[in-house]
């Protein structure tokens, strides 16, 4: 998603300047708006040649960097020192530049007045939306330290989650690319030797032999082509998908396949239990929570699933009967936020779900991947045993030729 950068007022203060990521300038200049800035520029981003640039571009962010940072930041609040200091002595204690660097700009920030989450939507690439209004609902509460715990207790659980389901392919992801680079070797290479010995001897060769002789003897001339040709189409579908019609596409073929829609509507669901509940536990308003909500949504339709929620609350219903006119939404769900509205504890209720829902995910998991690996080991036997009988064949014929 492209990034776009700002200058903003917020009362008579002075201009603040940021990053925020958007699908588009009008959608950046909408979501600055929300947070209660008057926008004064909105520019798509454009990252510069340097080598500072280069070197940032090329360090990540990732989730376990934040995830260690916030909870080094919530020691420190709870020992009583100031957020200004402990930002400046987390600047020299992390780990990751690129992360240092950010820490440092919250610092000066905060150093010149801002609150914390101020601070923290102007980097929304490090600090989802989610993340600000939880910081601000505790700065406001006067319990800073409390709200940073169980944001680090949110970003762990999430971590975890995702380690699940990224650790779980790894193994089917070494078959596939060590498989196909065995057949991409033997057509390009190994098998266009036999196919010489074959044509010197003039004989009649099975429809098999044919069939590869003649896939041997176009890789082996253009087998570079072919290289070149794959990486070609893998960076324009890496491209394709990047962009939001791929993305909208994808995330609607991935709900058409049984064994995935089952697995990524449990992925989904267990995320937006667990966000709304601990949004709605952190004394933040409904509609508020279901906004952010929806923005930390991975699949396109089921995010615009969870926008209808934002919509039939803003009209008078409740979220349970929002919920049965939306998609994708399990009957259980629906039934547990209904006796949550009854009860007057939602979130609670919310991340009870989302517990019983990471055991779903992980369950999922590991049935989709013992489906998929003995399927794709199947597979590759066939076609690696299908090439190799294919040159054995006539070799057979030749010998017993040979020896009559």
């Amino acid at each position: 998603m492209p990034q776009f950068e700002y200058e903003v007022k917020k009362g008579p203060g002075p201009s603040t300047k940021g990053l925020i990521e958007a699908e588009n300038q009008r959608a950046a200049v909408a979501r600055l708006r929300d947070m209660g800035f008057f926008p004064i520029r909105v520019e798509e981003y454009v990252e510069q040649s340097s080598g500072d640039t280069l070197r940032d571009a090329l360090v990540r962010i990732r989730i376990k960097d934040r995830n260690v940072f916030l909870r080094q930041l919530a020691n420190l609040c709870e020992s009583g020192m100031m957020i200004t200091r402990a930002l400046r002595t987390l600047v020299e204690q992390t780990e990751n530049p690129k992360l240092a660097k950010i820490v440092d700009q919250l610092r000066d920030d905060v150093q010149k007045g801002a609150s914390l989450a101020d601070a923290m939507e102007k980097h929304p690439v490090v600090f989802p939306a989610m993340y600000c209004s939880l910081v601000r609902a505790g700065e406001t509460g006067g319990m800073l330290e409390e709200v940073l715990w169980r944001i680090c207790t949110f970003g762990e659980q999430e971590e975890e989650l995702r380690g699940k389901a990224v650790s779980a392919m790894i193994y089917p992801a070494f078959l596939l690319v060590i498989g196909t680079s065995a057949i991409f070797i033997l057509v390009s290479f190994v098998f266009p030797k036999f196919v010489k010995i074959f044509e010197d001897f003039n004989a009649e060769l099975p429809l098999p032999t044919k069939m590869v002789m003649a896939v041997c003897d176009f890789m082996g001339t253009w087998w570079w082509a072919v290289l070149i040709g794959l990486i070609a189409a893998l960076v324009l579908l890496f491209r394709y998908y990047r962009s939001e019609p791929g993305k909208r596409r994808f995330d609607a073929f991935f709900l058409r396949v049984p064994a995935v829609r089952t697995l990524v509507v449990k992925y989904e669901m267990a995320k937006f239990t667990r966000t709304l509940g601990t949004l709605l536990d952190n004394g933040v308003p409904v509609l508020t929570s279901l906004k952010i909500t929806a923005e930390t949504m991975g699949n396109r339709l089921i995010r615009d699933s969870v926008s209808e929620l934002h919509t039939g609350v803003t009209e008078g219903e409740s979220l349970s009967e929002t919920m049965r006119d939306a998609r994708f939404f399990p009957p259980m769900v629906i039934s547990m936020f209904a006796i949550g509205e009854e009860s007057g504890r939602i979130g609670s209720v919310a991340k009870r779900i989302a517990d019983a829902y990471d055991l779903e995910v992980d369950r999922a998991v590991k049935a989709l991947t013992a489906l998929f690996e003995p399927l794709l080991i199947v597979i590759m036997g066939i076609v690696i045993g299908f090439l190799v009988i294919a040159m054995l064949l006539p070799m057979l014929t030749l010998s017993s030729t040979i020896g009559a």
